[in-house]
């Protein structure tokens, strides 16, 4: 069973419900775990579910005082001295302890502790001790009315973590920028780093939720555009990607004109390796109509490539008997109906079964019949 905080990390506010509602019912639901399980919903950043927790943790264990009692009218039980120095009690008063620094932070002097911890060494941000005061800052300083923190916390935590960093230690990067994208949905600088990685991890599932419901701003990043594309064409929709990288040069085209000439070089290379070769499959898999429909559409952005033309010939090639055949199947059919059954055609001639003369004349034979048996209809 996943611990409770680590889902709160995660983000995973359904899998903590769930399992909360399961260790309820356990002999082992104390104050401690419910305390753990209100930490866990301020990493989740659910307020509500979180104070909830802390109560349920008070009634658990009054002897804590974890509620507030100003007036003196629910005084809590003094627990006794072998009670107070057990483990299970310190754990439960330093989970009080980071519940009450966390429900109501200081961003600023958080922040200010944090940066230079993270600068020194950015692998920090992985581990508890600095990685969940991060995550409670960086979730409560995206809320409506909070100050902004100074130095900016987007432009800081990005320059950790850029791409020299990436190269030398992508799992730990991916992880770091997942967190973040969690705790803060709208940076699009955030969500295009940690699909792009879990695109070059071959994570496409993970890749694919990153790029699922995006904020208005992604869709004016031309980035954005260029990730869907190479994700469509790893799943093999070479029409996805064809239509996101025209968005990604149609977006490109506003700004950096640099960037249009690296999306079309991207198009042209898909276009003509994976895109060829899905045609060819979709063909050999007798799927002539989606494969005529992707020929067209790669023809429209590169109508002078000669391999692309070649292509549309044999298709054709391939196309037309079929298509007469099926027509004369469906004219047998016709007549079926009508009570005028059609008999096979009989040899037409003796020559060799793959002489293209005699297969030719076998249908204008059963051609005349169907003809005759059309008018007497």
């Amino acid at each position: 069973m996943a611990d409770q905080l680590e889902l709160g990390r995660s983000g995973r506010a359904e899998e903590l419900s769930r399992q909360a509602q399961a260790r309820r019912s356990a002999a082992d639901w104390t104050a401690t775990a419910a305390l753990e399980l209100a930490c866990a919903w301020l990493l989740a950043g659910d307020l509500r579910q979180a104070d909830f927790a802390l109560l349920e943790a008070d009634r658990l264990d009054p002897s804590l005082a974890l509620v507030p009692d100003l007036w003196g009218i629910w005084p809590a039980p003094a627990p006794s001295g072998q009670a107070a120095a057990s483990p299970p009690r310190q754990q439960a008063q330093a989970l009080a302890t980071c519940f009450r620094a966390w429900r109501h932070p200081d961003l600023q002097a958080i922040w200010q502790l944090l940066l230079p911890q993270l600068q020194a060494d950015w692998h920090l941000a992985l581990e508890p001790e600095h990685g969940d005061p991060l995550l409670i800052l960086a979730r409560a300083s995206a809320l409506p009315g909070a100050a902004p923190l100074v130095p900016p916390l987007e432009s800081e935590l990005a320059r950790l973590v850029a791409d020299k960093e990436i190269a030398a230690e992508p799992a730990a990067s991916c992880l770091y920028w997942s967190r973040l994208a969690t705790v803060r949905p709208q940076w699009v600088l955030a969500r295009i780093r940690v699909a792009d990685l879990c695109l070059a991890r071959g994570n496409l599932e993970a890749c694919g939720r990153w790029l699922a419901d995006p904020p208005p701003r992604a869709l004016a990043n031309a980035w954005f555009h260029d990730l869907i594309a190479r994700y469509a064409l790893e799943c093999g929709d070479v029409a996805q990607a064809r239509g996101a990288w025209a968005e990604a040069i149609r977006t490109a085209q506003a700004g950096d004109g640099a960037l249009v000439a690296i999306f079309e070089q991207r198009c042209r290379q898909a276009r003509r390796g994976p895109g060829v070769l899905k045609v060819r499959s979709l063909a050999q898999r007798g799927e002539a109509a989606a494969a005529s429909a992707l020929l067209q559409c790669l023809l429209a952005d590169d109508p002078q490539w000669q391999p692309l033309r070649s292509l549309r010939e044999r298709l054709s090639a391939t196309e037309q008997p079929d298509s007469f055949s099926l027509l004369l199947d469906r004219a047998a059919a016709f007549l079926q109906g009508l009570g005028h059954p059609v008999p096979p055609p009989g040899p037409a001639s003796p020559c060799e079964a793959g002489d293209a003369l005699a297969q030719l004349e076998a249908c204008s034979h059963r051609l005349s019949d169907y003809e005759a048996r059309f008018a007497l209809a």
